[in-house]
Order: C-alpha cells, then structure tokens, then sequence
C-alpha cells in the first residue's frame, strides 16, 4: 500500500484526507515514478470543488494533480524511461501521493530542484506560450504583472528555463520585471 491525498466528495479544502491506496501499475508507454514533488495548479482546486463537475466529472475517490517529478520505480513497455531514472511528467490518475504513473516522461535536468521540475510541465509550459504569443525578443523588456504565481515565477526566469531552444533566438534573453 502507499498513501495519496484523495477527495471523495465536492467541497472546500477540508474534503482532502490522506488515504490508503494501491500503488497503480504503468501501462505501455508509462512509467511509475516515487514521488519526490507534485505541483498544485488552481484546475486542481476547480475539480475539488466542482466547479469543473460538468466538464471533467469525478469519479471518487479522486487524487488530484496535473504533474510530477521523481524517480522511475517500474516501467510499462515502450516507456522510454529506466527504473532509477529521475523524470518528470503529466501524471495520469493524479500526482498528490507517494506514486504516480506518468506518460511520455522527460529527464529532470539536474539544475532543477524536484518541486521547479514538478511545476514545468503546466505551469513552465504556460508561461513560454504565454510568452510566444506576445512575441517577446531578445533585449525587449516586458512587465509581468502579479507574477506570484508559479507561471510568473517561469516568465521571471527566462536565463533558468531548462529546454533548448526555449529563450527567445539570442544569446540575450529579454529582461522581465515583475511587481508581484
């Protein structure tokens, strides 16, 4: 048995209990990874409460969370990963427990913290759309307001983005300010 923080009812906060589940098993192309850090988005706070009850419809009990990063402990076929590995992913059936199963995962680059590898797949992905669709360039400077978030944190640190390619085609980022 491992634990996860499950729900199994709409409500505030307090419908969270950490509960006794069975670790789940990766299916081909999945990996099983112990969990080192899970990121908290607000679309987990939506579900909870159900406010999303009409497009994503629980079926409880529910583990919440969109992504996670750890260390690789089985492997389904084809998965692309190794036990040991340390990777990050999209987590299918949740993140906010001691296992999870991710698809497609990706190697944690070892500048990054476990809890800045849990947050990049949602959030870091987010924040570098965001910041293609506005066309930020090299020496542009641009304003990120109320940044305290995690997208913000990611559009703040464009030097610290860890995937080629991912600060704009120069060897200057642009600068971002932020007063959040």
């Amino acid at each position: 048995m491992s634990r996860a923080i499950t729900f199994s009812e709409y409500g505030a906060p307090e419908v969270l209990r950490l509960t006794d589940v069975t670790p789940p098993e990766p299916g081909p192309g999945q990996v099983r990874i112990r969990v080192r850090a899970a990121s908290v988005n607000p679309f987990d706070m939506k579900v909870r409460s159900g406010r999303m009850a009409d497009a994503v419809p629980a079926r409880f009990p529910v583990i919440l969370g969109l992504d996670a990063a750890g260390v690789v402990d089985a492997v389904g076929g084809g998965a692309g990963a190794a036990v040991g590995d340390e990777v990050l992913g999209s987590a299918v059936g949740g993140s906010y427990s001691e296992y999870a199963l991710l698809e497609r995962p990706v190697a944690k680059p070892d500048a990054l913290s476990w809890e800045a590898a849990a947050s990049l797949v949602t959030v870091g992905r987010t924040a570098f759309r965001v910041l293609e669709e506005l066309g930020v360039r090299a020496g542009q400077t641009l304003l990120v307001h109320g940044a305290a978030g995690g997208g913000g944190a990611w559009a703040r640190s464009p030097r610290s983005w860890p995937w080629p390619g991912a600060s704009p085609s120069s060897e200057r980022p642009p600068s971002t300010t932020s007063n959040g």
